[in-house]
């Protein structure tokens, strides 16, 4: 790893000891190896901490990060305050990335300067809904500004950021839950491009005990998401009919599993594709 690496991976962790075969050999295994990989451990109280000291003695592009218990976007924008690298790539520790994701993500940007965050298609392995499927966003801007008033065209765990798109924009945006959806909004408000890479390169965990779950009820979650929904119509000067959409996610949190399977993929139009 060079002084000033192109890529900083940052990731937050509270108490994960069940999860340290998923992010961090996928991206000790990555194809592109120019990266320090930033791990913020969030007051982990289950022997994480000890563990991960251990496993950065053994790459020195490991760095462990301890600001104590302070939440999950502050320790993340702990971690961006000290990242190195010309590109901030998020990855839940929980998550799996695969082997060429950092070099995909790493030539798009290069390669499109107005593009400010990108992302991927992914795997979505949901234990709650005993489902395995591969989701499918759209890859251009315009359709990625429509797509955020039905949902959040992006997995969190697997965007790449300019630095200074990010940084700009105020860092991950500290609030009670859907932090995502809200930075990306700050960014494009920004004049930043948004884009997907359309391959899939990593998988996303739902379970009972992640960090979306803890952290809300979901039915909470949906009326948030709603309302940031609508946010991202009025700043992003989307038409004023789009806002049925934040409108109808009121309802979507009350519906039977096989009838919001059928709304993402009929009319939400998150291009699914069951796996076996």
């Amino acid at each position: 790893m060079s002084e000033m690496p192109r890529v900083t991976v940052l990731t937050s962790v509270y108490n994960g000891l069940a999860f340290f075969d998923r992010a961090i050999p996928s991206i000790l295994a990555q194809t592109f190896s120019d990266f320090e990989f930033l791990i913020v451990d969030d007051g982990s109280t289950d022997g994480t901490a000890e563990k991960l000291e251990r496993v950065a003695e053994q790459d020195s592009r490991i760095h462990v990060l301890s600001p104590g218990r302070v939440g999950f976007s502050r320790a993340l924008n702990f971690g961006l305050a000290r990242a190195k690298g010309e590109y901030i790539a998020r990855q839940d520790f929980d998550d799996i990335s695969y082997p060429q994701r950092l070099e995909r993500q790493v030539a798009f940007l290069d390669s499109h300067p107005k593009v400010g965050l990108v992302g991927t298609h992914y795997v979505i392995e949901d234990e709650n809904r005993r489902e395995r499927y591969v989701r499918r966003w759209p890859v251009d801007h315009e359709s990625l500004v429509r797509a955020m008033s039905k949902a959040i065209p992006f997995a969190h765990t697997l965007v790449m950021l300019r630095k200074e798109a990010l940084v700009a924009a105020g860092g991950i945006a500290e609030v009670e839950t859907i932090t995502d959806l809200k930075t990306w909004i700050r960014v494009a408000q920004l004049g930043w491009e948004l884009a997907n890479v359309p391959e899939v390169l990593g998988v996303h965990y739902v379970f009972q005990m992640s960090h979306f779950h803890q952290d809300m009820r979901y039915r909470k979650r949906q009326r948030v998401l709603a309302a940031m929904q609508a946010e991202a119509i009025t700043k992003l000067g989307m038409a004023p009919w789009r806002l049925i959409f934040p409108a109808s996610r009121l309802a979507y949190a009350f519906m039977p599993n096989v009838v919001k399977r059928y709304v993402r993929r009929r009319l939400v139009g998150s291009m699914e594709e069951d796996l076996d």
